[in-house]
């Protein structure tokens, strides 16, 4: 693949100068760069390296938006295991499909073999760079915690486990006032119902942030994501990790020495703070919130009437003006104009109606197949435009939805809550009933019969006493009476919420599986029409290389021919 230094356009094969401007043509430094893929997304930069692979800047040119494209490591793209990981990240987040989710858009394989992941393009920084010079001011860190545990919440309602959350995987957004959270990177994440790709037993994660149970290899639930959290927010407030080490010491803290509470190095932070981190941090996933909606609830009760907790999601960031790698669209557009220059410059080479009979030939050719290039076009990115429309108008329906459940999963913690209440009530009043039986027919038995002639007077004694039990036996009776009543209640509502949160999941899935289908078929006829674009565009290349050459003999016509479009 090789670039002008004058358009920017790209050619592959071996062409001397470029076929569009006479331009020199230089090796591409990265092959990537100015690459269109699917017939949309154009290439533009590279903004960073991970462990899977590498993330670039795209601009995609049907709908002129930015979006970022994450690559499979090309050593890593051969293994099925890895490329089953790697697609993972775009059937979770899809699934989810939160605001403080990143959004994931497209994922394909070029012709080449390259995998890749289309997201939205993020402007901003991840948490650990924010937290490198020291703790985070408390209401910002449990403002940011509280989004990523309604991130979490929500992924844990569509049965999503994350499995790495760490300061590396959340992405601070710049462009609005306050800290907007996105939550990246589901390459790890466990999804029920799919089929295990690691052997039972094999630990992921980071090990500064794994959970006890993580690190033993054993099954994951949304405590894990609970416990990596509560290392998080333990690292915002006080700039440290709750434990440090060397990898072996790092599993065996998580799994046997208890936290320290984060006052211990911040002292000013307050015991509901303490208590929130630490009930993170327990060994055992029982014994942390059951819910990341608790968890929520808890933050909601700490921050109080502080700043409001709510921060305004950013507008979509939007393509760039510059087009310093011309995308397929941009590209046919040059080729128009510049064959229609080609037809002007036949006149000022050949003034005297000598032109070669093949040039005009030639000429003639290449405008019929830009033209047939430019309806091909335009049928592609009729269909990319209509489906970009169908995409934000299903992502929009099932945000509705999933804020629906985040609503009904708010209720129903708050209806656990209360029959655990309600519980602890009733063993209490059923205790206090069991508790007086005994005493009651002691003096029960203690009393005078009516036909003993004992006096009145002195009976009155030992009947007030089992009055007073036979009282508080009969009140333990009516509130046991009440609260059952009560559980019954709680327990109506709660199936009555557990029924339309199914329902609304069942909504959801269906209208994603639909859209995945809808997706599916775009991205197949979009390759295809892509890989007749692209052998369109080598074919125009190789048509045009004599035609330039031609013009470019004439020294008169140089400079015209470079800067000609």
């Amino acid at each position: 693949m090789r670039l002008c230094d004058t358009c920017g356009a790209r050619f592959r094969g071996n062409p001397e100068r470029c076929p569009l401007d006479g331009g020199n043509l230089v090796p591409m430094p990265d092959p990537l760069i100015g690459r269109t893929l699917a017939g949309r997304y154009v290439i533009e930069e590279r903004i960073g390296v991970g462990g899977m692979g590498t993330v670039y800047r795209a601009k995609h040119e049907v709908v002129g938006r930015d979006v970022a494209v994450k690559f499979l490591a090309p050593e890593l793209s051969y293994e099925p295991t890895n490329r089953t990981r790697f697609l993972r990240e775009a059937r979770a987040a899809n699934r989810i499909n939160h605001e403080h989710i990143i959004d994931i858009t497209d994922f394909g394989e070029t012709d080449d073999g390259h995998v890749y992941l289309v997201m939205e393009y993020l402007d901003g920084i991840p948490l650990s760079r924010a937290i490198e010079d020291g703790a985070l001011e408390m209401t910002r860190a449990l403002r940011i915690m509280r989004q990523i545990a309604k991130a979490l919440a929500r992924a844990h309602e569509l049965d999503v486990v994350h499995r790495d959350v760490k300061p590396d995987n959340i992405f601070l957004l710049r462009g609005y006032e306050g800290d907007f959270v996105k939550l990246l990177d589901f390459g790890l994440a466990q999804m029920k119902g799919e089929l295990r790709v690691t052997a039972t037993g094999t630990v992921f994660g980071t090990p500064e942030y794994i959970a006890p149970e993580q690190a033993r290899g054993a099954p994951l639930g949304p405590p894990a994501d609970l416990y990596s959290s509560g290392c998080v927010l333990f690292e915002m407030l006080t700039g440290q990790l709750p434990f440090t080490g060397s990898t072996p010491d790092l599993i065996l803290k998580h799994l046997r020495e208890p936290a320290r509470a984060p006052s211990f190095h911040v002292p000013t932070l307050p015991p509901e703070v303490d208590a929130i981190v630490l009930r993170l941090l327990e060994k055992k996933p029982d014994d942390r919130y059951a819910t990341a909606h608790e968890l929520v609830q808890a933050l909601d009760g700490v921050l109080g009437t502080r700043a409001s907790v709510e921060v305004t999601r950013p507008s979509v960031a939007t393509a760039s003006a510059t087009d310093p790698h011309p995308g397929h669209l941009a590209l046919v557009a040059r080729w128009h104009d510049r064959v229609e220059v080609f037809r002007h410059l036949v006149h000022r080479a050949h003034p005297q109606g000598d032109a070669p009979p093949w040039l005009a030939d030639a000429i003639e050719a290449l405008v019929a197949q830009v033209n047939d290039l430019r309806k091909l076009l335009e049928d592609l990115s009729e269909r990319i435009t209509r489906a970009a429309i169908q995409q934000d108008e299903t992502r929009d329906a099932r945000l509705r939805i999933g804020h629906a459940l985040d609503s009904l999963a708010s209720e129903i913690a708050r209806v656990q809550r209360e029959r655990a209440e309600l519980d602890a009530k009733l063993a209490e009043a059923r205790a206090r009933h069991a508790q007086v039986e005994a005493p009651l027919r002691a003096a029960w038995e203690r009393a005078p019969s009516p036909h003993s002639g004992v006096a009145l007077d002195e009976a009155t004694g030992a009947l007030a006493e089992a009055g007073a039990l036979a009282r508080i036996r009969i009140d333990a009776r009516a509130k046991i009476a009440e609260l059952e009543g009560e559980s019954r209640r709680v327990d109506a509502e709660s199936d009555d919420l557990f029924f339309q949160m199914a329902q609304l999941k069942g909504r959801l899935a269906s209208m994603s599986a639909g859209s995945e289908v809808d997706l599916g078929e775009l991205r197949d006829e979009s390759v295809e029409l892509d890989t007749r674009v692209q052998a369109e565009l080598d074919s125009l290349a190789r048509r045009a290389d004599p035609v330039v050459r031609h013009f470019m003999a004439f020294p008169h016509l140089r400079e015209v021919v470079r800067g000609a479009g």
